[in-house]
Parts: structure tokens; sequence; C-alpha cells
């Protein structure tokens, strides 16, 4: 277990065992509510319940149950543990977010990948009864490949492309484009 001596976290002192003691609860009870939630999914698929209780119960312990758990844990952690836990799990995430500026060639294939991914994904629907596809036998598989393209693709763009998605969504957010 690592110390306290981040210093993104003021105030916690690595010689205070009943911190480390809290931490470490809360992150139990954390991983906790996850396993019973993952845990109770087979169990619900098993039973005799109607098909809406099956997916409302399943809705509720893949979303409700880490969540329940999550704010129990961070009641247990403390504001100190549950910030040391969150800027230890970033840091760790931190090396798998996409480059903020990436190649033109990298660029052109996050497009092109990115582009593709919508442009199948629209017309399949069309094309696809009439060819007996692949989409017609397994479309789960289908439909999770196309979007784990999709996500290789924003990946491949870089946050750049991501700040560019984001302002879709701002009203006042306008176009610069740069002299050519």
């Amino acid at each position: 277990m690592t110390t306290f001596d981040s210093p993104q976290v003021p105030g916690v002192q690595p010689s205070d065992p009943r911190q480390r003691r809290r931490l470490i609860l809360g992150v139990a009870v954390w991983i906790v509510g996850w396993i019973l939630g993952l845990g109770l999914m087979p169990v619900v698929e098993a039973s005799t319940l109607s098909d809406g209780l099956k997916a409302t119960l399943n809705g509720v312990l893949l979303l409700g149950f880490p969540k329940l758990f999550l704010v129990l844990a961070v009641a247990i952690m403390g504001k100190p543990g549950f910030a040391y836990l969150k800027s230890l799990i970033g840091g760790h995430l931190r090396r798998f977010a996409p480059a903020a500026q990436v190649s033109p060639v990298r660029y052109r294939i996050g497009l092109i990948l990115f582009i593709a991914v919508i442009v199948l994904s629209s017309i399949g629907p069309y094309v696809a009864p009439q060819t007996g596809s692949l989409r017609m036998q397994h479309p789960h598989l289908v439909a999770m490949s196309g979007d784990l393209l999709l996500v290789v693709s924003l990946f491949l763009l870089g946050g750049d492309f991501w700040d560019k998605l984001r302002s879709l969504f701002v009203r006042d957010a306008k176009a610069v484009f740069p002299p050519s």
C-alpha cells in the first residue's frame, strides 16, 4: 500500500493508521459493490421474471449498486481518502488519454475510420437484408465491432478532435481555421 504523502492531498499523514484503515475499508466496500452488482446479474437472468423486470433489475445492479456502494465508500474514506484514491486512479488512467496533437497521417486514418463507421452503420440496415450478410447472422457482433472501431478512431484522432466534438454542444463555440 502506498503512503499518503501525495502532494495532491494536503493534510493526510502517512503515519495515521486510522485513515489508512478507512481507505482500505472504503476501497473494499466499493469493490464489493461492483462484485455484488455484476455477480447478481446472472442470477437475475436465470430467474423466471419477466423480461422487462429482468432488464430493470440488471440496470439497477449494473448502475445503481456500484454508485450506492461508491457513496458508502466515500463516506467511510472521507474527503482526504477519496481525493487520494481519485488522484491515484487518475494518474494511472492519464497514460491512456489520447494525445493532444497527432500527426497528419494518424489524423487522416482516424478521420477515415470515424466517417466509415458512421456511414456504414447508417446504410447497413438498408443494405444487409438484401445481401444476407454477417449483420443478419450476428447483429451483436457487428454492432460491438462498430462501436469498438468508433472508439479507436476517436483515440486516433487525438485530444484536439475531442474538443471539436465538444464544441458541437456549446452554442457560442466558433470554428477557427488556420491560415492556409
